[in-house]
């Protein structure tokens, strides 16, 4: 069943319900129709073909009415797309920019996130951008996608309707990794929010919310990869099997890690603190196989909450799924 998050993506929902209507019903018609000309004029009937000649009136019917369906069709879905086009003037502004292939979300005071976080009940407008090559802003449960193209700023309006988390995905070839280009928008209450905005709470605080309000906490320990490629992790180790500067974070399924340390061989148990001390100090444990590399302190460029949501989301999707 796919989910509906707002009076737009229902609207988009009727459109196309309608249209399926018109085709469906046309359908019908033209097969009763095939069906009885072949019957009433088959051979047996008439052993002499018979010379049908023009109709005006019925020529007249079949140009008016399929045109008056068309603009139907077109009218009713234009008045539904404006909807998307109307910026209200309470709307909330928020800066949508893609990259290869993660997304970046800039807020009016300034804060930056790989994840989307916005307030039920207010529009919101995503101006959306890119950086490099074409994407395209895709949020399913919205029915809202806009291309992101470089130099040029597109934008699409939305109200939340539910609290909940949704998937936003690519819905642009980009390049190599377009498939994994996904991240999440939360959806909570303007309190909630206006907390995280003034640094009273985290984002871990407003995933915890969703999760428990919608009774999904599954979704928040899975959680999206989108921040292994905001943070820059995949440039040296990838999600699937490729070999590639660093170890795959498939690897961690093994359960147990050959590594170095301080010159010599050793087997360690993969847990969560092996993990957050593989993050925190890279060259504490070098897995076999692998050279040690001069790399900047990741600490730099991750938070606490986002560290510890690292360690979540590597623990839960790679070494407890296979326990």
């Amino acid at each position: 069943m796919f989910q509906i998050a707002s009076d737009y993506a229902k609207n988009v929902d009727n459109v196309m319900l309608y249209i399926i209507g018109i085709s469906v019903l046309l359908l019908f018609i033209i097969t009763f129709a095939m069906i009885y000309f072949v019957i009433r004029y088959n051979r047996k009937r008439n052993p002499v073909a018979s010379q049908i000649e023009g109709n005006k009136t019925i020529e007249i019917i079949w140009i008016i009415v399929p045109v008056a369906l068309v603009l139907t069709m077109f009218f009713y879905s234009y008045d539904v797309f404006k909807q998307a086009r109307a910026v209200p003037p309470n709307a909330l502004n928020i800066n949508v920019e893609a990259k290869m292939w993660a997304w970046k979300f800039t807020y009016p005071n300034g804060k930056v996130t790989d994840t989307l976080f916005i307030p039920v009940g207010k529009p919101i407008k995503f101006n959306i951008t890119s950086v490099d090559v074409n994407h395209s802003f895709y949020i399913p449960a919205f029915r809202i996608k806009e291309d992101a193209v470089p130099g040029r700023q597109n934008y699409m309006v939305v109200e939340p309707k539910e609290i909940g988390s949704f998937d936003i995905a690519c819905a642009e070839y980009c390049g190599l990794n377009h498939s994994l280009m996904y991240t999440k928008v939360y959806v909570v209450p303007q309190q909630e929010f206006s907390q995280w905005m003034n640094g009273e709470v985290d984002e871990g605080y407003l995933r915890k919310y969703v999760a428990m309000h919608t009774g999904g906490y599954k979704d928040y320990l899975t959680g999206s990869y989108a921040i292994l490629f905001a943070k820059g992790c995949v440039q040296c180790h990838s999600i699937d099997e490729r070999k590639s500067i660093g170890p795959s974070f498939t690897e961690l399924r093994k359960g147990k890690s050959n590594v170095i340390v301080n010159g010599k061989d050793t087997t360690i148990t993969i847990d969560k603190e092996y993990i957050r001390q593989s993050i925190i100090n890279p060259d504490l444990h070098i897995v076999r196989g692998y050279e040690k590399i001069k790399m900047t302190n990741p600490m730099n460029n991750l938070k606490k909450e986002e560290l510890e949501y690292l360690v979540d989301l590597l623990y839960n999707n790679f070494v407890k799924s296979k326990q």
